[in-house]
C-alpha cells in the first residue's frame, strides 16, 4: 500500500497554482480597479477650472492670473460664475470652493488619505480576527454607500465625512484582498502576484479619464464608478475563505469544504484527499504555542528603535516611503496644472503604471537595491528640475509637451521606486518585526499622500517652478539617503534583531 506523504502546506494538496487560484487572483486584481477610481477622481471632481467675479468689477477671468484673483477675494467679491465647457458640475462650483474656501478641496482628498491609513490598521485587526472574506463582504458593501453618499452629498462637509469613510473602507479591502491572495497561491508565484496585483489599480488608472470625459457631472462620475462594484459583490459569492486563516484559527471543517472544492477545480486527485487533510491537520497543530508567544512578546518596533544600525535604517525608510509618496501623489494628483488637456495626461500617466509595476520585477533580479533606488530617486529629482525651465504656467505648445513629457517621465521613475521599496523594506527587517516595519514605513508614506492634494494651493500662490523644487529638492535628498540603507540583493534575510544588526553593520560603508 503506498504511503501518504507528509503535508505540511495547503498547497500540498491544492496545488501553488491552478484555477482554483485563478478565480481568487483575477476578482482580488479587477477590484482594484474601483481603488484608482476612488483615490485619483479628485483630479476630475475638483480640477482647476476659471472663474471669474460679476460683481461690476471688470470680466476678469482667474486661472490666468493669480495675484489678480487673490485680490478679488481679499476684496470680499460674493458672485463668481464658474467656466463649464468642460466641466458642467464640480464640487469647486457646487459649493463654491474658492478665496478662504479654496483649501476644502485638497482637504477633502487628505481626508481620504486620513480614512486610508485608519482603515489599514482596523479592517488589518477585524481581517485577521474574523476572516478575509467576511471583511471583504463588509467593506465592499459599506464601500458602494459610501460612494452614493459621496454622490448624494448636500454640502461640503457631507462630503468630506463620507469621503473620509470611503478611504478607509477602500485600504480595507484593498489590504484584505493582497491578503487572501499571497495566502491562497504557492511560495514559488507570491513575489510574482505580489507585482501583477497593481495591474488593477493601472488599469483603473487608465479607464478613469474616459468616465470622468463621457460623465462630465461630478455626481454621475461617482455613480459610474460606484454602483458596477454590485457585480463584484456576486463574484465575491463563489471567493474562498483563506486556507491559511482557517488553519491559524483551527477551523477544520471549513478547512476541509475548501481543500476538497480547490482539489476538484484545479483537477487534482481525490483519491487521498481524507489522508493528506489528517497530515495537514496534524503537521499544524504540533507546534509550540508557547515559543511563539515568546517569540511574539519580542516583536515589536521598539526592539528596532534599540538597536543602532536598524534605528538608522528606520528612519530612512521612513523618510523614503514619505518622499515616494509624497512626489508619486504630487504628481498624479496634480497632473492638470502642468499643461494640456487633462484626460489625456491622465491616461499616458496611467500607461505609465503598467511598464512602472513590472520593470522592477526585471530590474531586481540584476541590480542591487541600494543602487537601484538611490538611480530612480535621482532621476526622478532630476526630472521634476528639468520641467522648470520650460516655464510653469504658459500654454504655448513649444512649452507644454516638453513639461508634461520630462514630468510623466519623473512619474515614471518614482512609481518604479514605489514598487521597489515594499520589497526592499520586506528585506531589510528581520522576521520577527518584518510585518510592524512595513505597516510602520507604509505609515509614514500616507503622510506623504495626505499633504500632496495641498500642492495644488501652493501652485496657485507660488507657481509650479517653487512646487516642482520640492519635488526634486526631496527626492534628490532621499536617493542621498538611501546610500546609507544596508544591501540586502543575494543576502540571506534576517530572522531575528541580532542577525538584521549584522546585516546592517556589513553593509554600512
Amino acid at each position: 500500500m503506498k504511503q501518504t506523504p507528509n503535508v505540511r502546506q495547503v498547497t500540498d494538496i491544492i496545488g501553488e497554482w491552478g484555477l482554483w487560484q485563478l478565480n481568487v487572483v483575477m476578482f482580488s486584481i479587477t477590484i482594484q480597479i474601483f481603488l484608482a477610481f476612488q483615490t485619483l477622481a479628485v483630479s476630475f471632481y475638483a480640477p482647476t477650472i476659471s472663474y471669474r467675479c460679476t460683481d461690476n468689477i471688470s470680466n476678469y477671468t482667474t486661472g490666468n492670473d493669480n495675484q489678480t484673483s487673490y485680490d478679488y477675494c481679499l476684496n470680499g467679491c460674493q458672485n463668481w460664475t464658474f467656466d463649464k465647457s468642460v466641466f458642467k458640475s464640480t464640487i469647486i462650483d457646487e459649493w463654491h470652493l474658492i478665496c478662504d474656501r479654496q483649501g476644502l478641496a485638497s482637504l477633502t482628498q487628505s481626508l481620504f488619505m486620513i480614512g486610508w491609513a485608519l482603515g489599514g490598521i482596523i479592517f488589518g485587526i477585524l481581517s485577521d480576527r474574523f476572516g478575509r472574506k467576511p471583511i471583504l463582504w463588509v467593506t465592499i458593501i459599506l464601500e458602494i454607500m459610501a460612494g452614493l453618499s459621496s454622490a448624494l452629498a448636500v454640502n461640503i462637509t457631507h462630503f468630506m465625512i463620507s469621503r473620509t469613510v470611503l478611504g478607509m473602507l477602500a485600504n480595507g479591502r484593498y489590504l484584505t484582498a493582497f491578503m487572501l491572495v499571497t495566502e491562497c497561491v504557492g511560495s514559488k508565484y507570491r513575489a510574482t502576484l505580489g507585482v501583477i496585483f497593481q495591474l488593477g489599480w493601472a488599469l483603473g488608472y487608465c479607464l478613469l479619464p474616459g468616465v470622468a470625459y463621457l460623465l462630465p457631472n461630478f455626481r454621475h462620475m461617482i455613480l459610474a464608478t460606484t454602483i458596477p462594484e454590485v457585480l463584484w459583490l456576486v463574484w465575491l459569492i463563489v471567493i474562498p475563505e483563506s486556507p491559511r486563516w482557517l488553519i491559524a484559527h483551527r477551523k477544520w471543517d471549513q478547512l476541509e469544504l475548501v481543500v476538497k472544492r480547490a482539489v476538484k477545480i484545479n483537477s487534482l486527485s481525490m483519491n487521498q484527499i481524507n489522508s493528506q487533510m489528517q497530515s495537514l491537520i496534524k503537521s499544524n497543530t504540533s507546534c509550540c504555542d508557547e515559543t511563539i508567544e515568546t517569540n511574539s512578546s519580542k516583536s515589536n518596533l521598539l526592539a528596532v528603535f534599540r538597536s543602532p544600525n536598524l534605528r538608522r535604517t528606520t528612519l530612512i525608510m521612513f523618510f523614503t516611503w514619505f518622499v515616494n509618496s509624497f512626489v508619486y501623489y504630487g504628481i498624479s494628483l496634480n497632473i492638470g496644472d502642468f499643461g494640456g488637456n487633462l484626460f489625456i495626461n491622465f491616461l499616458i500617466a496611467g500607461l505609465i503604471e503598467f511598464p512602472s509595476s513590472s520593470l522592477p520585477l526585471i530590474a531586481i533580479k540584476y541590480i542591487g537595491r541600494r543602487p537601484l533606488v538611490a538611480g530612480l530617486m535621482y532621476a526622478s529629482g532630476l526630472s521634476c528640475l528639468a520641467v522648470i525651465p520650460f516655464g510653469s504656467m504658459t500654454t504655448t505648445t513649444t512649452t507644454v509637451w516638453p513639461r508634461i513629457t520630462i514630468a510623466l517621465i519623473g512619474k515614471f521613475f518614482i512609481g518604479c521606486s514605489f514598487n521597489i521599496i515594499y520589497v526592499y523594506t520586506a528585506e531589510v527587517y528581520p522576521t520577527v518585526v518584518r510585518q510592524v516595519g512595513v505597516g510602520t514605513c507604509s505609515m509614514a508614506s500616507r503622510v506623504g499622500s495626505m499633504i500632496a492634494p495641498f500642492i495644488k494651493d501652493l501652485n496657485v500662490y507660488t507657481g509650479m517652478s517653487v512646487v516642482l523644487t520640492i519635488f526634486g529638492g526631496l527626492s534628490i535628498a532621499d536617493g542621498v539617503s538611501v546610500h546609507f540603507l544596508p544591501e540586502t540583493r543575494g543576502q540571506q534575510i534576517a530572522d531575528t534583531i541580532d542577525e538584521a544588526e549584522q546585516l546592517n553593520r556589513r553593509n554600512k560603508k
